[in-house]
């Protein structure tokens, strides 16, 4: 779920973005935030009689664990990444993705070890900090929100591989939507991959063969917006993931089949895809959009740090909660600024001295 690259300094570029994907990741980041932060007080709102209740009970499907903001991170980035690698080789698209993801990741991971996980061993941090703690049943960092980045960076292996095969190409969408296909069925097939059958993680049993092939369902829109595949082909891959997801889910995940989270998500982002030309670029949303990773890794763990830190300081209940959440946006801006950008630009740099290294310059 990392953001667009960032604009520079100043005002937006607005013509170099896809503006519907920055409305896209606010609402992610409120579902996924509300989500884990909220879910309390609007379940008891949600039980009050009659009317008094309609919002609250309209409103869970679309924050019950984050789940329909989580589908929607996955949307995005299978759509951007579709688009960057119609411009980027396999090996520069890795480099450039590693220098997103891991820069603020591992100071964010190094940060609640160290305030909120004192005494841990050091071997839980280190398969925290290299994704791939999964088999070990190390618990998962960022108090929790750390499986989904592990998807991203499998999407990212999928995608550079198809890419060096020639299949993110227009001209092979059907090639690459059968090959997501085939990695589909494969995954469900074979069984829920992580050993996680009771405990702590046993929420996530089966994640990778049930949500990775979500993140190819925005590939699919992207092809289909290029004209690269019809409806008919687009939405028989898109049938066949759910098909799958809902075999899967009464397999591994049977507490989950009442939640229409997955199905909210793909509807809306086909919602505000079909709407993208008339969404306008409102500073306001492109500049809340560009603190979308920053929320998403920090959430979790720090969000209840400064509701204490500000309920401490005598402010009264919602004061409390909006001065808390002020203080974790602007942390985040922070984050987005001192950390983020320096390292995107950093993979660029490097991208482009591997580039220059692997073509010279060919003397006349």
């Amino acid at each position: 779920m990392p953001p667009m690259p960032p604009d520079p300094p100043g005002q937006p570029d607005t013509s170099a973005r896809i503006v519907f994907l920055d409305y896209l990741r606010i609402f992610a980041f409120a579902s996924v935030l509300a989500g884990h932060k909220f879910a309390q007080p609007v379940q008891a709102a949600a039980t009050q009689p009659g009317w008094a209740g309609m919002p609250a009970r309209l409103l869970w499907p679309f924050i019950e664990g984050g789940g329909a903001g989580v589908v929607v991170f996955f949307l995005v980035s299978g759509y951007i990444i579709t688009q960057v690698l119609q411009r980027e080789s396999a090996g520069v698209f890795l480099v450039r993705r590693a220098f997103r993801i891991y820069p603020l990741y591992i100071l964010a991971v190094l940060a609640e070890w160290h305030f909120m996980q004192r005494g841990a061993p050091a071997r839980a941090l280190l398969a925290q900090l290299l994704l791939v703690g999964d088999f070990t049943q190390t618990p998962h960092a960022l108090a929790g929100v750390e499986w989904t980045l592990r998807l991203e960076m499998l999407f990212y292996l999928c995608m550079a591989a198809a890419r060096a095969c020639g299949w993110v190409q227009p001209a092979r969408a059907r090639t690459l939507l059968a090959a997501c296909a085939a990695l589909a069925l494969a995954l469900h097939l074979g069984g829920p991959l992580t050993p996680y059958d009771s405990g702590l993680l046993a929420w996530a049993r089966g994640y990778i063969s049930l949500y990775l092939p979500f993140l190819f369902i925005g590939s699919a829109f992207w092809l289909l917006e290029r004209r690269a595949i019809a409806w008919p082909l687009a939405l028989g891959y898109i049938a066949w993931v759910f098909a799958l997801y809902y075999a899967g889910l009464r397999a591994w995940q049977p507490h989950w089949l009442h939640a229409p989270f997955a199905a909210l998500g793909v509807g809306l982002f086909a919602l505000l895809w079909a709407a993208r030309r008339r969404l306008p670029a409102r500073p306001a949303v492109l500049a809340l959009s560009e603190l979308t990773y920053a929320i998403y890794l920090t959430h979790n763990w720090l969000y209840d740090e400064l509701r204490r830190l500000t309920a401490q300081s005598g402010l009264p209940g919602p004061a409390a909660t909006a001065a808390a959440l002020a203080l974790l946006l602007a942390l985040c801006a922070l984050l987005t600024h001192a950390i983020e950008r320096p390292g995107v630009r950093l993979g660029r740099k490097l991208s482009k001295l591997i580039e220059k290294q692997a073509n010279p310059p060919q003397r006349p």
